[in-house]
């Protein structure tokens, strides 16, 4: 009896504490272990594959990002959770602090690098007046012509430490 109370009592905080997990900002190391999973996935899978990361409440979108697929040989975005993403071309995106073109930078450095690759680049985060910093991961899905990255809004990791996550 004594369990079961403890239990009930309990409960209102587990339910929080699982909110808090669905709905509190995604770190750099899950970033990098969701993009990881989801170049795996995609390598078994292959095009079939391609479904899961359309849906809004799949298993590669979390907290406050998601991972997409891009398709770097062609520039272009697969689909993902943000249907205005799809088929977006990827050499217009410019880095609003430095005017590169970071999707391309992180195509070339993830597509010949099987451990994937971390970029920096600054965008406007909904709510705030100036372009913020964001950390992209990028990852080639093995035996398909796909890469899959994710990214964060986050003003204090370093690249180094980045690189540190993903063993580079």
């Amino acid at each position: 009896m004594r369990i079961f109370l403890i239990l009930i009592l309990l409960s209102p905080s587990l339910v929080f504490a699982k909110s808090e997990m669905v709905t509190g900002e995604a770190t750099p190391r899950e970033v990098y272990e969701k993009v990881e999973a989801a170049a795996l996935f995609l390598s078994m899978t292959g095009k079939a594959g391609l479904k899961e990361f359309q849906n809004p409440t799949g298993k590669f979108v979390w907290k406050n990002t998601h991972v997409a697929v891009t398709k770097c040989i062609d520039n272009y975005c697969l689909p993902s959770p943000k249907s205005k993403d799809i088929g977006l071309n990827m050499s217009t995106l410019k880095c609003y602090k430095t005017g590169k073109f970071y999707i391309l930078e992180l195509c070339n450095e993830a597509m010949y690098n099987p451990k994937g690759a971390w970029i920096e680049h600054w965008q406007p985060k909904p709510g705030v007046d100036k372009p913020q910093r964001k950390v992209s991961f990028m990852m080639p899905a093995s035996n398909t012509p796909y890469q899959v990255v994710s990214g964060i809004f986050d003003d204090s990791t370093t690249l180094e430490e980045l690189n540190k996550i993903s063993n580079h």
